[in-house]
């Protein structure tokens, strides 16, 4: 582990022109920082392992096929080095400089960090659609539903880590899709570590509703997936140290 190194790991799926962007991007505006940047490509057809490498990115990994963004993101955690481990989104729909609030956040007591869209600081501009906008309020509450957790907001695309948090919760996560969030506070929780919420800026980028539907359909499936797991001791967790 090298101190006080933030890892940022992009997640990737046929996202050439995005990474082209958000490298360069990520590293001007954690200027002066040693920031470490992973692009994990989930089995891309397009070029987005030949651009993450031309736009400077210090590691790149590549999935030979597509498993999605659960598993890139653990992929790309295993392999940071720094004190401080950092997800976002490749559109970087969250501002680069917000990480450093994640940051913040892990340097004090918290073992893990998210951003919170519902969280009464955040600012979301603009709206995402009716469709994402009902989708979204319709997913967080079957979540809270069928996942009990006190959190607002699962599903912001800024996350971080301390180093032991994140070898602790991706050694026994199994989801691979877009739910593995929900999963992740879930075993947090179960493990007793310390999550802290922050506020974020949301800019919201242009997404398909089309690709959106089966998206939530996968997500709820693995929603009910976690649930079943935990209540037949899958997980097997051991009940958090008290004092």
């Amino acid at each position: 582990m090298n101190r006080d190194r933030i890892s940022v790991v992009l997640p990737a799926y046929e996202s050439a022109v995005l990474v082209a962007e958000a490298v360069p991007k990520v590293r001007s505006d954690l200027m002066g920082r040693d920031v470490e940047i992973i692009v994990v490509d989930d089995g891309s057809s397009d070029d987005t392992t030949i651009v993450a490498r031309e736009a400077g990115a210090d590691q790149v990994i590549r999935l030979d096929e597509n498993q999605g963004k659960g598993a890139a993101v653990r992929e790309g955690l295993r392999s940071a080095t720094g004190e401080y481990l950092v997800f976002t989104d490749v559109d970087l729909a969250y501002e680069p400089v917000q990480i450093l609030n994640i940051v913040e956040l892990l340097a004090g007591d918290a073992d893990i960090a998210v951003g919170s869209r519902r969280h009464f600081a955040s600012a979301n501009t603009p709206t995402a659609g009716w469709i994402r906008d009902c989708g979204s309020w319709v997913f967080n509450r079957l979540t809270r539903l069928i996942v009990p957790n006190p959190f607002l907001d699962t599903q912001c695309g800024l996350k971080g880590f301390t180093p032991e948090a994140a070898r602790q919760i991706f050694a026994k996560a199994k989801i691979d899709g877009f739910a593995f969030d929900v999963e992740l506070l879930f075993l947090a929780r179960k493990m007793g570590l310390v999550v802290a919420e922050t506020p974020v800026t949301l800019r919201h980028v242009e997404q398909s509703s089309v690709r959106f539907i089966p998206q939530a359909a996968r997500m709820l499936w693995d929603l009910v997936r976690v649930r079943w797991w935990a209540i037949m001791g899958a997980y097997n967790l051991k009940a958090p140290r008290s004092g």
